[in-house]
């Protein structure tokens, strides 16, 4: 295969990216959803307590006292005006999409991950992260009841329900939602930061079993002036507009190279993170695994044990990948709206042990793209 340079690549991320936008990621276009269902439990926006006394009759020695788990989220209030553009909403200086479950798609999507982690019984593990939009995490508590979009808890918790006790879940919005408050979602678009994506990572480190990087201890760089994908679906919002995003990139410890092959079928060498200091505004969140391509190879030349996993993502795992890298001497990573291929067949080609799935709600509720996924599994 023919390689380009990097100044060539580059060319070809701009248009990939101007030409995908916000739907490489889920269908934006519809919305048709219920209001939300349940104040508690999706958005967090009251602390969730509860005492069972038993035995009050017996004796002292006798009585028993069992507290249910308490949930306790910092709330999030606003008081500037709600505009919406139908699909996506702007709430004074930030655009959340909103969310309408599709339940046979994802069961479809349930029964899919499950197929996998049958498959690669005894050859690899199956982790799944499902990752909810900002809208279930950092949206204003009190414009909750004034949207039609549905529950993104009670929607996570019922495909992992779905899902074959192979599976290794990975549940994270318990977890975003205590760090509600801090920047863990852009403004302007539709991905998490990477503070969201490092506070993914830690939970699938822990569900792992291994000790993740401690998040002061990176290098880092930030890319300012970022308007992304809600900024172009709500015309340029100028509340939007007047206040961008900013990109901060954590570089793996170890030394590493990067090969891509891209959807023309191109193949180029690639850093893991790359300075768009440069970049419009728009294409900002390309820094990370030279952003959305059908397969990447990555190799940490610091590791030498032969230690493999294989990525299955869509672009939320772009900004998660960079973290991963520190802890496998090769990582594979496919985008499933692109590559075609089998994910076992490649699991078992490279000896990885781990399989990381990574998606994000609007995904699952695409049938298309769900599609696309049941594709590479086989």
């Amino acid at each position: 295969m023919k390689k380009k340079t990097l100044t060539a690549l580059s060319l070809v991320l701009a248009g990939t990216l101007l030409a995908t936008g916000f739907t490489g990621c889920g269908e934006k276009k519809e919305q048709t959803g219920s209001s939300v269902e349940d104040s508690q439990g999706a958005n967090g926006s009251t602390d969730m307590t509860g005492t069972d006394q038993a035995g009050a009759e017996n004796s002292a020695d006798e009585n028993t006292e069992d507290t249910v788990e308490v949930k306790t989220y910092e709330s999030i209030t606003s008081d500037a005006e709600l505009v919406d553009y139908g699909s996506v909403i702007v709430i004074g200086d930030s655009a959340y999409e909103l969310f309408t479950n599709r339940q046979e798609t994802a069961t479809t999507y349930a029964e899919t991950v499950s197929k996998l982690a049958n498959t690669l019984e005894g050859t690899a593990n199956v982790y799944d992260m499902i990752i909810p939009l900002s809208s279930a995490i950092t949206m204003p508590d009190n414009y909750r009841d004034q949207v039609q979009s549905t529950d993104q808890e009670k929607a996570i918790n019922d495909m992992v329900g779905l899902m074959s006790n192979k599976v290794h879940s990975v549940e994270i919005y318990d977890t975003l939602m205590e760090h509600r408050t801090e920047y863990v979602y852009f403004r302007t678009d539709h991905h998490w930061t990477t503070l969201g994506a490092y506070y993914a990572y830690v939970e699938l480190c822990e569900v792992m079993g291994i000790t993740p990087t401690d998040i002061n201890t990176y290098e880092t760089k930030t890319f300012d002036g970022f308007l992304g994908s809600f900024y172009n679906d709500t015309d340029k919002d100028a509340s939007l507009g007047a206040n961008p995003d900013t990109v901060t990139a954590y570089y793996p410890k170890s030394e590493t190279s990067m090969h891509v092959i891209a959807s023309d079928g191109m193949e180029y060498d690639w850093p893991v993170i790359y300075d768009v200091s440069s970049y419009s505004s728009g294409l900002k969140y390309s820094a990370f695994i030279a952003s959305d391509n059908p397969y990447t190879e990555i190799v940490n030349k610091t590791v030498t044990d032969g230690s493999a996993c294989v990525v299955v993502k869509e672009s939320f795992g772009n900004a998660f990948v960079p973290f991963l890298v520190d802890h496998y001497q090769y990582i594979y990573v496919i985008d499933y709206r692109y590559w075609e291929g089998s994910i076992s067949d490649l699991v078992k080609e490279k000896g990885a042990t781990d399989v990381i799935l990574l998606n994000n709600l609007s995904m699952i509720r695409n049938k298309y793209l769900v599609g696309q996924f049941q594709g590479v599994v086989k």
